[in-house]
């Protein structure tokens, strides 16, 4: 079922709604930012301290499906008045199993790039070396782009994981201006996590976040109003 937005989503009232809506859910949004943070924190601790095989374990039973509940807690907030803070718990156990899912995509190129960049001190590196971190470079990249389509897609329109993944390639090879500004954004934000303080953690993916639902929220729309368009001139 298609989700119907009290305010109408378009590329010029994008960015001046989603402001709007996180400053008027701005207490329910903190308060979900701080359970997603108990859903990451394990997995970045454990990074921290280099057990990077335990942080990816947790952090693909535990962080995705805390991703996917956060998304579903903040299309709650756009798409009505009221919103209460416990679709946040129901979409955890309900979304676990596709969010894993989306997470263990990734775990092959991350786990590539991690046993590559050892090989990187030596005196010495084959080139064989850098074009194996390239590629796997090439699908992290790819991956965190479907990544901005695929986990809303799921939150928004409870999709199946290979209705979600399709959809979001088709939705990212067909918006990439999009995709390409909220791959900025977050980049941005984690240099400002890096540079300024890491207590950004827990605010800033809950902002990235609102940003990546009402996007595909918006180009949804347009696909839909364009495939009606298309059955209507038919």
């Amino acid at each position: 079922m298609r989700p119907e937005g009290p305010q109408h989503l378009s590329r010029h009232t994008y960015v001046r709604l989603t402001v709007q809506q996180l400053w008027e859910n701005l207490p329910s949004m903190l308060l979900a930012s701080l359970l997603f943070s108990i859903c990451w924190a394990p997995a970045f601790f454990l990074a921290t301290l280099g057990l990077w095989m335990p942080a990816l374990i947790i952090g693909v039973a535990i962080t995705a499906p805390g991703w996917t509940a956060l998304l579903a807690q903040e299309a709650e907030m756009v798409l009505r008045t009221r919103s209460s803070i416990r679709i946040m718990f129901r979409a955890w156990p309900r979304f676990w199993a596709r969010s894993v899912g989306l997470g263990l995509l990734g775990c092959l190129p991350l786990l590539a790039m991690l046993l590559t960049l050892p090989i990187l001190s030596h005196p010495q590196v084959p080139l064989v070396a850098w074009l194996g971190l390239a590629a796997d470079a090439s699908a992290l990249l790819i991956l965190a782009t479907l990544y901005l389509y695929a986990f809303p897609v799921i939150a928004l329109y409870d999709a199946d994981l290979y209705t979600a993944l399709r959809s979001a390639l088709i939705l990212a090879s067909r918006h990439i201006h999009n995709s390409l500004g909220l791959l900025a954004m977050g980049v941005l934000f984690a240099f400002a996590v890096f540079y300024i303080s890491p207590g950004l953690l827990f605010i800033l993916p809950a902002v990235w976040g609102i940003f990546i639902v009402n996007n595909c929220r918006m180009v949804v729309d347009e696909e839909m109003a364009q495939a009606d368009e298309e059955t209507g001139d038919q």
